[in-house]
């Protein structure tokens, strides 16, 4: 999840700026709810996240990037 500099709203990562994602959810949305939690620390597995298709390795090892969340590909 990145923050939408127009509207102040979370919504999907892009996938095209390091550093801009900001969150992740673990739990499916239906698109109407007017709060949500979601993860803003942690350690993920990187074969766990839905990825947007236009990232790359490069993006995915960068797309937390001064953020406290991290991922790493499981053993």
């Amino acid at each position: 999840m990145m923050l939408d500099e127009a509207t102040g709203k979370l919504v999907v990562w892009d996938g095209q700026k390091a550093g801009s994602a900001v969150g992740i959810l673990v739990l499916p949305l239906e698109g109407t709810e007017t709060a949500l939690t979601y993860y803003k620390s942690g350690t993920f597995a990187t074969e766990a996240i839905r990825w947007p298709e236009s990232v790359d390795e490069h993006k995915k090892a960068n797309a937390f990037a001064g953020s406290a969340l991290s991922h790493a590909a499981l053993p």
